[in-house]
């Protein structure tokens, strides 16, 4: 379990974020409004994907939970927050779905504990994708009330049965889906490379 996240007070998610996306060298508005999304393979290692509407839907909500579970935006906090929004359930955004399957298959390469930790926390709490508020709402909550309704004011419980059950699945899911996205590996690697490009200065 992650316990480190910042002590924000009764500060709202209209306050962190701009430091939150300064900190972590991201847009102001969390690379929202990009064209493109930069996925990282490893430490040194990325790729770009279009930015598409759905994904747009989910950002604002993922960089809240970044706030509210202490995990990081770099490589390793991005593998685990990944296995905690889908262990806590994020099948109502797709785009968040798939792109938390990737995170938690290239987590399992290199932080596979803290994976498995992540998504066991995820099994016991919840998260903003279930839409019980909006984004508009969610800006000026105080991040303490937004835990406690998430249940991440909780201590842990021991992973059981079912948990394992769970975990299993998604790996076999995220399998299936990592060898189904080698086919679209040459598009990807040539729209990285235009995005490259077209990001060099001149």
């Amino acid at each position: 379990m992650n316990d480190h996240h910042p002590d924000t007070g009764r500060q709202t998610p209209r306050e962190v974020l701009p430091g939150f996306y300064k900190q972590y060298h991201l847009d102001e508005d969390g690379g929202n409004a990009s064209p493109y999304v930069k996925m990282e393979l490893g430490k040194r290692l990325f790729l770009y994907l279009p930015n598409s509407n759905a994904r747009r839907r989910a950002v604002f909500k993922h960089d809240v939970h970044h706030l509210l579970t202490g995990y990081s935006s770099v490589f390793k906090g991005e593998t685990e927050i990944a296995a905690w929004e889908i262990g806590s359930g994020c099948t109502r955004y797709p785009a968040a779905f798939i792109l938390n399957l990737y995170g938690i298959m290239i987590g399992m390469l290199f932080s596979s504990a803290g994976v498995y930790r992540a998504f066991i926390r995820g099994r016991h709490t919840c998260n903003l994708y279930r839409d019980r508020f909006t984004d508009e709402q969610l800006l000026d909550m105080p991040l303490p009330v937004i835990r406690k309704y998430l249940l991440l004011d909780r201590p842990v419980p021991k992973a059981g049965l079912g948990d394992w059950l769970v975990f299993v699945l998604v790996l076999l899911a995220g399998t299936a889906y990592a060898a189904l996205s080698l086919l679209l590996l040459p598009f990807v690697l040539l729209y990285t490379l235009y995005v490259m490009m077209k990001r060099r200065p001149t």
